[in-house]
């Protein structure tokens, strides 16, 4: 197979036909494809373009939060107590303490109840508090979003069921009843009602959901204005966008059911002298790297970024000097690479105004190592990739990343970066965009599907070519 001696500046096998057959411009694409031992570069076109990295970015995230906080690392969600314990009644505080686990769950908070009811408590007479300090909290991952997306959580130390409440409605059985509403924090074992989430009804056209402004500190918690549309599904996921207060408040509701009765929750930290009265630990975060590499989820991404970040630096307070923390280890491990251009502004890549080149990338790649890479799953998305490939994905509209090892006809093992991206409708759509409205453009559909097909084209030319 012929070289590429296009005025792109690419090498390799020829990616022409396939970037052409699929509707792109040679301007809009860019890969390297390259031996991870030595570095050597095999194939590249455009390798210094800065590209959207999409959820790609989450690869060296969870590869610099290994090496910070190492593999075996695990994530705390603890319970305090102050005063005395008298005849099952605590004459003190209570304080539910997060410590960013991204997979605390309803049954994480259960486990905590069972061994604060085995200390014999049955009611608190003082404070419950919830304590976020560990990390900074935060309503949203990217303001580019829109406001019904599930996926754009807030992000916070006591973080619970992946930061999503399900919102159920139903029409009125009769003339004159009112329409009947539910907001529930949901896990694998079941649902709780979130009390922190409060529902008024509107009406007319346009936006179901419209969230509504709330005064800082507000006990109330978040509140949205739905206002029923046509054809509309009786259920979908929302955002948490207080996490905190939404964690304490499904914590009330499971200790109510354990027989423990607790006052209002309210913000507060624990105390140095409080007395340590239950512990949850997450999985190790290797487990947890590698469900953020298939799973994509941005969250879990976000906080095991910040938790890596301030571990590096105590100071760091939002999610762009979080990255920044983050990948300066790797840009000085790799000096000769040109880092110009790179712009992560939070772990998960969410934002489209994120930067990295695909040179860049495979520095990144490279510093990860082979123990970081064989965490990678063989699929893209849940669609399985072909044989020997092993890769993180990004999808945002207009643009489409791919990046990991692969192994050729032959048996060589190599590492790649792949982008592809529209600029022009990429910024197009974000100038007239409506937060209103969660779902994409079908134009912009259009474009992934051809971004994917390329994808598949290039992964074939490069497994049989090389």
């Amino acid at each position: 197979m012929s070289a590429c001696a296009s005025p792109y500046g690419a090498t390799g096998p020829d990616d022409r036909a396939a970037i052409a057959r699929n509707g792109f411009s040679a301007d809009d694409v860019g890969y390297v494809l390259f031996d991870p031992d030595s570095g050597a570069v095999l194939a590249e076109r455009q390798p210094a373009k800065p590209f959207a990295p999409a959820s790609v970015a989450k690869l060296p995230a969870m590869a610099a939060a290994l090496a910070v906080l190492g593999p075996d690392h695990r994530f705390e969600t603890t319970l305090h107590v102050t005063g005395r314990l008298g005849d099952g009644v605590l004459d003190g505080d209570l304080i539910l303490k997060g410590g960013g686990d991204p997979s605390l769950s309803s049954e994480g908070l259960t486990e905590l109840l069972r061994d604060l009811g085995a200390l014999g408590v049955t009611r608190v007479t003082g404070r419950f508090l919830y304590d976020t300090s560990a990390l900074p909290e935060m309503a949203e991952i990217d303001a580019g979003q829109p406001w019904t997306a599930g996926y754009n959580t807030g992000v916070g130390a006591l973080s619970l069921n992946f930061n999503r409440f399900r919102f159920d409605w139903a029409r009125p059985a009769a003339a004159g009843q009112p329409v009947r509403v539910g907001a529930w924090s949901v896990s694998d074992t079941g649902r709780v009602p979130l009390d922190s989430v409060t529902v008024q009804l509107g009406a007319g056209a346009g936006a179901a959901f419209t969230p509504l402004a709330a005064a800082v500190g507000d006990p109330e918690g978040e509140r949205w204005r739905f206002a029923p549309q046509p054809g509309m599904a009786a259920s979908l996921w929302l955002p948490v966008t207080r996490p905190g207060l939404a964690t304490a408040h499904v914590f009330r509701r499971l200790a109510a059911e354990a027989g423990i009765a607790l006052p209002a929750p309210a913000p507060g930290a624990a105390p140095p002298t409080a007395t340590l009265a239950a512990l949850h630990r997450s999985e190790p975060l290797e487990v947890l790297a590698r469900q953020v590499l298939r799973y994509s989820n941005n969250l879990s991404a976000e906080l095991i970024g910040l938790a890596a970040a301030r571990r590096l630096d105590p100071a760091v307070r939002t999610l762009p000097e979080s990255a920044a923390v983050l990948t300066a280890p790797a840009m000085l491990a790799a000096p000769r690479t040109d880092w110009t251009g790179l712009r992560l502004l939070n772990h998960s890549g969410l934002s489209a105004a994120s930067r990295i080149t695909p040179a860049q990338t495979m520095a990144l790649i490279q510093s990860a190592g082979p123990a970081v890479l064989a965490l990678l799953p063989g699929e893209d998305e849940g669609k399985v990739l072909p044989p020997g490939v092993r890769a993180k994905s990004g999808t945002l509209a207009y643009a489409k990343a791919l990046a990991g090892t692969l192994t050729t006809a032959s048996g060589r093992t190599l590492g790649f970066a792949f982008f592809v991206t529209d600029e022009e409708r990429r910024a197009a759509m974000d100038r007239t965009m409506d937060r209103r409205i969660a779902e994409i453009p079908p134009e912009a559909r259009a474009w992934l599907a051809r971004a994917r097909k390329l994808q598949a084209d290039l992964l074939e030319l490069w497994i049989a070519g090389l």
